[in-house]
């Protein structure tokens, strides 16, 4: 089953976003199907059609050996509606993260790197729908990492599940990624990133040497109870942190293979419910202090995790972040007051940047 809708009113099913389904295989019975209304379609009635055939590859005009042809008239609604937009409505920002933890070792902040937008969309001024997108922009890891991402303050009772989804390079996932045995609202997008890529070089596009396009994106969409208070509690850009997979080493210092108990947050973003606090504190040169607010940095507030509101450029392997951006660092230790353009190609080494 194929279907277009026509969003812009325009009379057409030619523009973007409107081809909404391509050859969905559907059973005996009634067959779920899940879309996201786009936030720029026109407001009123319009047109969807929905194309059943043996027959694959067809478009919404022309003959076809089998099937059938169905128009409906469908109504697109928005009083009250609003949206908002991590970092912007068309950019990504980055995340980088350095696997490390609780050592700084190459420092290289290149383990793993996301490209991620939020789009969130507001009934009456509170969130009652959120899409989260990532691309993976890079792999610089000997050790086996996962990815996820945490709602602050909602917990995972709040979650609609019924209509919450997750879709890898655009195939429908069998659930959602929502972690069952937690309390919080956690997503599991990767439990191994390692196996998101199937990289011919040893690191995934962190060398100049074996470069590669991007191979995995994600496209998580959630929906929240109606009973749910979102905006008082949660902001983007959520909780985007790395975790070590279960069952493998995660390197030299730890006082225990860790697996789902590791994990590596933005700088001053407390762990979750999952973290082991008593084992993993006070460990290597992590200067974390909970009773403090602070979490994640050295003593010279060097992060483990970045968030850059823009697409950036990383550095490659084993090349320390503080030089080959050397303004880092006095951003680092000044909290972010001074040198707030560091990260900015001209502002860095370009042998020392992947490009």
């Amino acid at each position: 089953m194929s279907a277009w809708f026509d969003w812009n009113q325009d009379g057409d099913f030619d523009d973007e976003g409107e081809h909404v389904f391509q050859d969905a295989e559907l059973d005996q019975g009634n067959n779920p199907l899940y879309f996201t209304v786009p936030a720029n379609a026109a407001i009123g009635s319009t047109w969807a059609r929905f194309r059943f055939s043996q027959q694959t590859g067809l478009d919404y005009f022309g003959g076809a050996t089998s099937g059938e042809v169905e128009d409906y008239t469908i109504n697109v609604t928005g009083e009250g509606i609003s949206v908002r937009y991590f970092p912007s409505e068309q950019g990504y920002a980055t995340l980088a993260y350095e696997d490390n933890w609780p050592y700084t070792a190459d420092y290289d902040m290149n383990d793993v790197v996301m490209h991620y937008r939020i789009t969130e969309i507001l009934r009456d001024g509170e969130v009652v729908k959120s899409r989260v997108q990532g691309r993976l922009a890079a792999v610089g890891a000997d050790y086996h990492n996962g990815f996820a991402v945490r709602l602050p303050g909602i917990l995972s009772a709040d979650i609609d599940t019924t209509l919450t989804r997750q879709y890898h390079n655009g195939d429908l996932q069998v659930d959602s990624g929502l972690e069952l045995d937690a309390n919080e609202a956690i997503f599991i997008v990767a439990n191994d990133l390692l196996d998101k890529h199937a990289s011919d070089c040893r690191f995934y596009r962190t060398r100049m040497d074996c470069k590669e396009n991007e191979k995995f994106a994600f496209d998580l969409h959630i929906s929240f109870a109606r009973t749910t208070e979102v905006n008082n509690t949660m902001a983007a850009p959520y909780d985007p942190f790395i975790f070590a997979t279960p069952g493998y080493y995660h390197g030299e210092g730890l006082p225990y293979h860790p697996g789902r108990q590791w994990e590596v947050h933005l700088a001053d973003t407390a762990p979750t419910e999952k973290f082991n606090q008593e084992a993993l504190w006070q460990l290597g040169v992590d200067t974390s202090d909970p009773s403090q607010g602070r979490y994640f940095k050295t003593s010279n507030n060097l992060p483990w995790a970045l968030l850059i509101v823009e697409e950036w450029k990383w550095p490659v392997e084993r090349e320390d972040l503080v030089q080959t951006y050397p303004e880092f660092a006095e951003f680092a230790e000044s909290g972010g007051e001074r040198k707030k353009t560091w990260h900015k190609f001209n502002r860095g080494r370009a042998s020392k940047i992947y490009q």
